[in-house]
């Protein structure tokens, strides 16, 4: 990995680099505002179109949506597999070696998409008519919106990868900018088709059809952003080897993980009471939604982390890493603090007393798991960038039984408590792990300075549980954020991002 870098064709390697520099912050912030941006237009679209479609035909199209969105799984992890050996081979300036992925990875996700795609098409009728409780009168709606979504799976898969090899460019502002539009058809697509049908068929078409436009747009943006692109397409045979060997263990993790994020709701619900998922669920739904943040970072640093192992770069690996973990920590402590602290007087003025009483604690002990899992983003897409995502996938494996019965055993005990007790517990033990792994793989040691930070915010974390009365909770929240304040801006941030910090406050005041 190692050595000079080579001269692109025609592209020499400061023009590769001066056309994909952007700074970690601005393309962490395109992509919160691509993730969360849908968010807002499905608070208004969804009691619309249950008010006009009826929740048994609104249900079919949320099946639709979670299709849609699951297609990319359908990739075998060629799409993040592409991100990461495309930055390599950007970093390292080999043009030859950076066209042939680009095209075997785009032969590859066409090849896998028709592949499931046909798979889908075949298993419409079965799903339709007998795995799936549609209405008889629903049935045929359904069938035909299953046939069309299967014709869209190719390129929602092809889109994955187009959109990994953006990423590798670190051309994050037209990946969300895409996003941001693809994720308002969704919404706004099937509104539009209301005043004139309330058929599923031709709200599904709006999504089909965004999904074609989307494709195209991708591959026309990869054709302009990324200089390699448009030279002669190749198969590399290496290259494929390459895509299927990192893609399959990616594969492993986003199968394992969603089962472990969604198990604990299905034993709750077969062990105690359907009553007792809402009061689980609903807290949980909260303090996942915190998840958005480190993931928009860590889609960023992923290709980053890429480029610099690629030459060796260890410095500006670390550097990343530790910047990564400090972001996290700032931005997320403080809000789930506030949850923390106030989780019964929240719950109650939200959703009523009864629903304060059974999931207040809940609420607390899954906002700590979430805060572990937040900061374990990072050192997992390291370690992915490192090229080992065999460790997290095979630590997924490890957990998932391990977990099962654990969760099993304290649900019978404790109910949803012993369920949100084995679920933060997992995630705490499984960022320490993943630490761990990055401590092996990089040969370095975290930042005492953060390192102590982290651990002193966890305990604060873990203290605010047991905060009682209003005034009592005021007054420690304020003392809290008031040192948290000053240990991060004069112990945990080094000199560059307190001038980062400065410049950001002078523009604030400046529009202001």
């Amino acid at each position: 990995m190692g050595g000079a870098p080579k001269q692109t064709s025609g592209v020499g390697v400061s023009q590769v680099f001066a056309r994909r520099r952007a700074g970690v912050a601005l393309n962490s912030f395109w992509n919160l505002a691509g993730q969360s941006s849908p968010l807002l237009l499905a608070a208004f679209a969804i009691p619309v179109l249950i008010r006009h479609l009826g929740v048994d035909r609104f249900g079919v199209l949320t099946l639709a949506w979670i299709l849609v969105g699951y297609f990319s799984f359908f990739d075998l992890g060629i799409g993040r597999a592409t991100t990461k050996l495309l930055a390599e081979r950007i970093a390292l300036g080999d043009a030859a070696a950076a066209t042939g992925l680009i095209w075997t990875a785009i032969f590859s996700m066409v090849l896998l998409g028709t592949c499931f795609g046909a798979i889908l098409f075949a298993l419409a009728p079965w799903l339709s008519h007998s795995a799936l409780k549609i209405p008889l009168g629903l049935q045929s709606e359904t069938l035909r919106s299953l046939c069309w979504l299967a014709i869209a799976v190719p390129c929602v898969t092809l889109t994955c990868g187009l959109r990994g090899m953006l990423e590798a460019q670190q051309s994050f502002g037209a990946v969300n900018s895409l996003r941001v539009g693809l994720g308002a058809i969704s919404y706004l697509g099937p509104l539009a088709v209301l005043p004139f049908s309330r058929s599923l068929v031709p709200i599904v078409l709006t999504l089909v059809l965004a999904r074609f436009v989307g494709c195209g747009l991708h591959f026309w943006l990869c054709g302009r952003c990324i200089p390699m692109f448009s030279q002669k397409v190749a198969w590399n045979k290496k290259a494929f080897g390459e895509l299927l060997g990192f893609g399959s263990w990616i594969t492993v993790s986003n199968v394992v993980s969603p089962i472990m994020v969604y198990l604990d709701r299905f034993l709750i619900g077969s062990l105690i009471s359907i009553s007792a998922v809402a009061y689980y669920t609903t807290p949980s739904e909260l303090v996942t939604k915190l998840w958005v943040i480190p993931a928009a970072l860590a889609g960023v640093l992923f290709p980053a982390f890429s480029e610099s192992l690629a030459v060796n770069n260890q410095d500006r690996a670390t550097y990343l890493y530790e910047s990564g973990l400090a972001s996290t920590f700032v931005i997320l402590f403080p809000l789930v603090l506030v949850v923390i602290v106030f989780a019964p007087e929240g719950l109650q003025f939200w959703l009523g007393a009864d629903f304060a009483r059974h999931s207040a604690v809940i609420l607390q002990i899954l906002a700590i798991g979430a805060f572990a899992n937040s900061l374990a983003n990072i050192p997992y897409a390291l370690l992915q960038a490192s090229g080992r995502p065999d460790l997290t996938a095979k630590l997924h494996l490890v957990e998932l039984p391990c977990y099962a019965g654990l969760l099993y055993c304290t649900i019978r005990m404790r109910g949803i408590e012993g369920a949100a007790v084995t679920w933060a517990f997992r995630l705490c033990a499984e960022a320490a792990i993943l630490f761990f792994f990055c401590r092996l793989i990089t040969r370095r040691d975290l930042s005492p300075r953060l390192a102590v930070t982290i651990g002193a915010g966890t305990g604060a974390l873990i203290a605010g549980c047991v905060i009682a009365g209003l005034l009592l909770k005021v007054l420690f929240v304020v003392a809290v954020l008031t040192a948290f304040a000053y240990v991060t801006w004069c112990w945990t941030l080094n000199d560059f991002q307190r001038l980062r910090l400065r410049s950001w406050f002078k523009i604030a005041a400046a529009l202001g």
